[in-house]
């Protein structure tokens, strides 16, 4: 009986154990959502990948004034010399500046891009709290 006791002991806390407290790499947080753990694993970045709507063009990153709102992120492993396949020089810059990982190559590019023709071009003549921003006077 002893033994049993023990076995369902330890099962218990072998159970418990598996339980993730936090998100690993590629995986999702949400201090919102608690489907979610709320946190990376440590050594982790916490890129809050649901609201971030910046654009790189050519390693320079320009915030985009559009509208986001999802309260979920991604965890990334910023900092460790590999620009891994969801980061880029707008949330890791210090793995992917130098690396031909911007969102365009060049401005060019840019102007000639859906991107620009779909939503920031309007955008940038009709929303006042864009107006200013650089990525505005690009094209």
């Amino acid at each position: 009986m002893k033994f049993l006791i023990a076995i369902l002991i330890l099962a218990t806390f072998l159970i418990a154990g598996c339980t993730q407290t936090c998100a690993k790499e590629g995986e999702e947080f949400s201090a919102v959502y608690k489907e979610y753990p709320e946190h990376c694993c440590e050594g982790l970045t916490e890129w809050h990948s649901g609201m971030d709507t910046r654009i790189s063009i050519a390693d320079e990153c320009y915030e985009t004034g559009l509208l986001a709102g999802s309260p979920v992120g991604t965890c990334i492993n910023c900092g460790n010399g590999i620009c891994e396949y969801i980061e880029g020089p707008c949330n890791c810059p210090e793995d992917c500046i130098g690396k031909n990982e911007s969102d365009f190559l060049n401005i060019e590019e840019f102007c000639q891009s859906n991107k620009w023709n779909q939503a920031l071009s309007e955008a940038c003549q009709e929303e006042p709290y864009i107006l200013d921003l650089p990525i505005c006077k690009l094209c």
